[in-house]
Formats: C-alpha cells, structure tokens, sequence
C-alpha cells in the first residue's frame, strides 16, 4: 500500500513539474509536452492499479489530444488508443464497438467544446483588440483636436497633424509627407515628419524608446522634429508636381477625392510615383486627399519606411477623420493670416500701414534698448502733392503713390520696414541702424526719387518730383520715448520743408543732409 502511494506521489509530482515548463517553450512544444505528461501519467496509473483502468484513463489522453489539435488530435488518439488496447487485449470481449464508439464520441465532443471555445476566445481577441485600436485612435484624435484648436499658425497646425500620423508618435506610420495646392493647381510639398533612409528610422525609434515620448510631448517638440527632420523637409520643400499633367494616378485621386495605396509593383508608368520612389525610396505608399467644404487642399503621402508594415484601407480610415480636421484648420488659418495682412497691409502700395507701424514700432524700441542698439526712424512725404493731385487727378497721384512704394521696397534692406502713415506720408523704421547710415539710406532714397520718370512730373514747381526726409536715431546716449523718437523725425521733416525740400535733415545734428 505504501509503495502505491509513494509511486502515485512520484507520478503527480512528475505531472505538475511537466506541466509547469511547458509554457516556456512554443506552442507545439507545449502541446507534445501536454500531452506526454498525460500518457505517462495514464500509463503509471495503469502499472499501478491494472491494466484494465487503462480503458477508462485513456479519457485523459483523449481529452488532451482532442484540446491541443481539435479533431485531428481527437482521431490519431482514438485510433492509437484502440489499437494499443487491441495489440494488448485489454479491450473487453463483446465491447469492443461500444467502447470504440464511446471513445470517437467523447473525443468529437471534446474537441467540438474546445473549438467552439476557442473560436470564441479568439473572437474576443479580436474584439479587444479593435478596441484597443478605436480607444487609441480615439484618443489620437482628441489630442489632435485640443492641440489644433490651440494655435492659428499654418507651421504648427501641419506639425501637430503629421506627428499624429506617425511611428511612436500617434497612429503608427514610419513617415508621413504633406504637399498642398497653390492658387495654380500644383502641389508643393510643406513639411515632413519621419527618417530619410532605414538607419535613421532606427535611431528616431530608439529614441522614441528612451526616452518614452508620448503624443502630447511630441506635439510640444516642433523644433526638435525639425531638427530631426532637416534633410527630408529639404527634400520635400523642393519637391512639387502638377497632378493633370504628371501623373494620371493622383488626378484621379484629387477627382474622385478617394484616398489610394501605390503598392510596390504598381505606378510604374506614372511620373510622380516614380519621382516619389526615386527620391523618397518609397515602396508601397499611401496618398489621402485633404478635403475641405468639397475641395482637395492638399495631399498626405504615408509610409511605411523602417518596418516594411503592409498599409490597409483599414489603416487609412483612421486618418481621415484627422485630415478632413486638418484641412479644415488650415483654411481657417489660411483664412485668419490673410485677414491679419490685410489688417496690416495698406490697400493702393502694398506696404505696410500705420496700424502696422504701431504695433511694430514699441517692439523694436523695447528691443534696442534692452540689448543696447540703435533705431532709427525715417519719416518721409512727397513735396508740393497736393498741386500735382490739384492738376491731375488723384488716379494719377495713386500711380505716383505706387511707384515711389516700390522705390522704397528696392532701396531698403530685407530687415527694415517701411510703412505708408497716411496720405503721401511715409515711416521707414531702421532697426540697429546708426543716425550716419539712417542717413545714407536716406539721400538714396532722395536721389532715387528725384531721379525716377514719373508720370507729368515736369508739372511740378522744380520739374521733378521730390521728397523732403527727416531722420532720428534712438541710442543710449540718447534717452526718449517712442513719441519723442517719432516726432523728433517728424520736426527734422519740417526742417527740410523749411530748407527748401528735396533733401535730408537729422534734428539731433541740426545739419542739413545734402
């Protein structure tokens, strides 16, 4: 009796040590090992208690193989079952059918149960899993939401949205590029987001790693995307193609305004794809139209260029939602800039005006002083005007106006502003510009002027049109006010009114500029 126990012990011992290494090898592995532990154990049983136990033990053998292969398993292991019992006749006389029976129906059962069960846990799986997918593109969504409300910059709108797009960042693509319509049909690529080449992608992504970013911490490091991305945003900002003449493929898809997916053996006659491959490496590719109020803004291209991951139109769904907002937000920030330049913008020259100058003018000046340079100030008006609109018209006063606007944009520098205050008056603002070199700046625009063919100018009291500028100089020297800044220029302005017109006055000096 003891020796029975002590082997039952041993055996289940055996049983449970199997058991538990078996999940640390493959699928298959474990399932040999399930099932060996069962025939050891059904086998020393039947040592231990008869071998006619074995008829009903062998359930335990059924039942393994019938959960670890299904059907297949259930049959290899009945009909092994009976023909072991029947080479050793254990199988009892005049039972033979019914056992047989009972063991394929027990086995079918089993393996009917398991498969049901596991059709069910896989179904679940899936519905997890899609879950999964929809919570994240949902929270995907609501971070680009909040951060595109945040801001009316074009830059950053077109930063947030491709960084939702790609690897590590948002929806999981290795690269996304964005090109949009100008007012002449041609698509110009913007910005990109993603490595040029295999090896770059790899260090992005072990950074991303590293240092465990999240989506809001990569929409707040524009600068740094920037920096990583300087050699493919090169690359893009120089790409551009006009898709009713290039290529037959993206004009379907601005048409119909359906996104596509360019697989690898595909494309090979149309000239953009081509170009795309060539200098992108792209090989399978994704290009969704960005639709506002029925109207394509532009074209997002997405890859998979690290990974080689297959994109499907299941993929592409997800970022529809997040294009249409986008586009959306562009033309509203498009929308919102050119209002602001209007606001700022004079209407007849071109120029900036005095609501400009206003809001300009306190910047500079608080800049200057507190980095300890100078600002100058240019303040200009056409001489004896008022004949020339009292002769001619002010139509032809407003062409007069016009040219002498681009004088001044061709003789000032990329860093000046030149601002139209009102009527034939003018505000030059110089920053980091000496009173001498204010000056200089000055007596060309004067020569300029004097020398320029506009039109009927002989009716003018000299023959010519002319015009007088006075010139001040903001230094540490030299301590004021804005208003005192301005109207020191505006009083050097009526000294050269005073001087006879047609030249240059400084009031600090005193002196004539001529």
């Amino acid at each position: 009796m003891q020796l029975v126990i002590i082997l039952s012990l041993i055996n289940l011992f055996l049983l449970c040590l199997l058991n538990l290494i078996r999940f640390h090898f493959s699928k298959h592995v474990n399932r040999g090992i399930l099932i060996f532990s069962t025939i050891l154990f059904t086998l020393v049983n039947g040592y231990i208690y008869g071998e006619f136990h074995l008829l009903w033990m062998a359930l335990l053998i059924l039942l393994a193989s019938s959960v670890s292969y299904s059907f297949l398993g259930a049959f290899i292991a009945t009909g092994l079952s009976i023909i072991l019992f029947y080479f050793y006749g254990i199988l009892l006389d005049g039972l033979e059918a019914i056992i047989i029976a009972s063991y394929l129906l027990f086995s079918i059962v089993v393996a009917s149960i398991f498969r049901y069960l596991a059709k069910s846990r896989n179904r679940f799986y899936d519905w997890q899993k899609q879950f999964y997918l929809q919570s994240k593109n949902l929270h995907v969504l609501r971070e680009v939401s909040l951060a595109l409300q945040s801001t009316l910059n074009i830059e950053k709108l077109l930063h947030i949205f491709l960084t939702s797009i790609t690897a590590g960042y948002g929806l999981g693509f290795n690269r996304a590029m964005l090109f949009l319509q100008n007012q002449d049909g041609t698509f110009t690529g913007k910005l990109g987001i993603g490595p040029l080449t295999v090896e770059q992608g790899h260090t992005i992504w072990e950074d991303v790693v590293i240092n465990k970013f999240t989506l809001k911490d990569f929409i707040q490091l524009q600068e740094k995307a920037i920096i990583n991305d300087h050699k493919l945003n090169q690359k893009i900002r120089s790409f551009s193609f006009n898709v009713s003449i290039e290529s037959p493929l993206l004009q379907q898809i601005v048409k119909r305004k359906e996104a596509f997916i360019v697989e690898e053996n595909n494309g090979s006659e149309d000239a953009i794809i081509l170009r795309l491959r060539e200098t992108f490496k792209v090989r399978q590719l994704a290009m969704i139209p960005l639709l506002s109020r029925g109207k394509t803004i532009g074209i997002l291209m997405i890859d998979n260029i690290v990974n080689q991951k297959p994109i499907h139109y299941e993929d592409v769904d997800n970022i529809v939602p997040l294009a249409t907002q986008t586009a959306m937000a562009i033309e509203n920030a498009t929308l919102y800039e050119k209002t602001e330049n209007m606001a700022i913008t004079d209407g007849l020259t071109g120029l900036h005006n005095k609501r400009f100058m206003d809001r300009m003018l306190p910047h500079l000046y608080e800049s200057a002083k507190s980095n300890h340079e100078t600002l100058s100030v240019l303040v200009l008006d056409l001489d004896s005007f008022k004949v020339y609109n009292d002769t001619h018209g002010h139509l032809l006063g407003n062409e007069v106006l016009i040219q002498l606007s681009s004088i001044l944009k061709k003789v000032v520098g990329a860093e000046d502003f030149v601002c139209r205050f009102g009527g034939e008056e003018f505000v030059i603002l110089l920053p980091k510009k000496t009173l001498p070199s204010a000056m200089d700046v000055g007596e060309e625009i004067r020569l300029a002027v004097r020398n320029h063919a506009f039109p009927k100018a002989d009716s003018q009291p000299k023959g010519r049109i002319t015009v007088s500028i006075g010139v001040a100089c903001s230094t540490d020297d030299t301590p004021s006010s804005i208003d005192s800044l301005l109207d020191r220029a505006d009083k050097a302005l009526y000294k050269a009114k005073e001087f006879g017109k047609d030249r240059v006055f400084a009031h600090e000096e005193g002196v004539d500029g001529e």
